[in-house]
């Protein structure tokens, strides 16, 4: 017989199981939640987590593993032989029902925000703009960008992460409002945390803490990729859960911003850009950067092979099977999706004298 407990444990595992399988219409939770809901929510807790000068992860991932240990622990110390397997079973339905709740917690918290409409569904966004020659076309010009970025943006120190939330607010609540928001996300306060160390082994930048809103980096990522970054992880907050929005909204954020956060944006797009070209194209790109872009994207790429392979390796597995549980289909490669939607969107094709902030907005949403 299972008990009072036991049917509560398959109670609250059947709930989860019915929030994670049932369709959501996008309309409703793009009005209701994204939209609403979800941005009076985000206020309060991103102000009450920046706060605290620690991450709020740390704790909670310590007390968890501990915490779980020890329940574990506890139920299986005293038990004989004939009912330790029911004893087993016990704690495998409770644990069972403990992930389930924390589910439903970030369902509630953030998830639900993978559910919205998309962002296309916004903007002005025609796939028959995409095309091999957009593409070479508009990495000739994002080339020219960084290099011309370039000598401007690493005059001056390069900003701390604790500089970011105050020189960048504006630009953050612009391209929301910009991109049809009434209600607005507030920054973050960019925080190390404890799992630096995963991170780094992982090759992991950042990430946002969708139960306490708050934004995670890893400290070793340099200077000059800062801005992205943080801008990145802020659209996270502001309710763009699919990766490929959130490079788009981080991208426009930065753009709206000073020299030094336009460089890093137009750092991250070449890349992007470039991966997608013919071998020959790829190359002939490259070798159009002056010696200052080239050899921060050399000391980005050295950063990066520090990563530890299988852990690499997993930790990409992992938030595959992560996005893809969250009706993300591409998985990890919407990642590499922000090209569509930076060639797809009305202007965006043509940068050239839009670095002025409204200007930039402006064309880039297709006004």
């Amino acid at each position: 017989m299972l008990g009072t407990r036991g049917y509560m444990a398959l109670g609250v595992v059947a709930a989860a199981a019915v929030v994670a399988l049932v369709p959501t219409p996008a309309a409703w939770v793009e009005q209701l939640y994204s939209r609403q809901l979800y941005l009076v929510a985000q206020r309060i807790v991103t102000s009450a987590s920046s706060l605290v000068g620690f991450s709020l992860l740390d704790p909670l991932v310590v007390l968890g593993i501990g915490g779980l240990g020890w329940w574990w622990w506890r139920a299986l110390r005293h038990p004989t032989e004939g009912r330790r397997v029911r004893a087993v079973g016990r704690m495998m339905l409770n644990t069972a029902a403990v992930a389930a709740l924390l589910y439903l917690a970030f369902v509630v918290a953030w998830g639900l925000n993978y559910r919205r409409e998309p962002l296309t569904a916004k903007l002005d966004y025609e796939p028959d703009r995409i095309s091999s020659t957009a593409l070479a076309e508009f990495t000739v010009e994002s080339v020219g960008h960084v290099n011309t970025l370039y000598a401007a943006a690493d005059r001056g120190a390069w900003p701390a992460f604790d500089d970011l939330p105050r020189r960048f607010a504006p630009a953050f609540v612009e391209v929301q409002r910009r991109l049809g928001a009434t209600r607005t996300a507030i920054v973050g306060r960019p925080k190390t945390t404890l799992l630096s160390a995963y991170f780094r082994r992982a090759g992991i930048d950042g990430m946002m803490n969708p139960f306490s809103l708050e934004v995670l980096v890893n400290h070793t990522v340099l200077p000059y990729e800062r801005p992205f970054l943080v801008a990145h992880e802020w659209a996270h907050l502001a309710g763009y859960a699919n990766e490929a929005e959130a490079s788009f909204v981080g991208f426009l954020v930065c753009l709206a911003g000073d020299a030094q956060s336009r460089y890093s944006a137009w750092l991250f797009l070449v890349p992007q850009l470039v991966r997608h070209l013919p071998d020959d194209e790829r190359a002939d790109a490259y070798a159009a950067l002056d010696d200052g872009p080239r050899r921060h994207l050399r000391e980005i790429a050295a950063r990066l092979s520090r990563a530890v392979p299988l852990v690499r390796r997993n930790a990409s597995r992992v938030y595959d099977r992560f996005l893809r549980a969250n009706r993300v289909d591409d998985g990890i490669a919407s990642y590499g999706l922000v090209v569509d939607l930076v060639l797809g969107t009305d202007g965006t094709s043509v940068w050239r004298g839009l670095m002025s902030r409204d200007g930039m907005i402006g064309r880039a949403v297709g006004e």
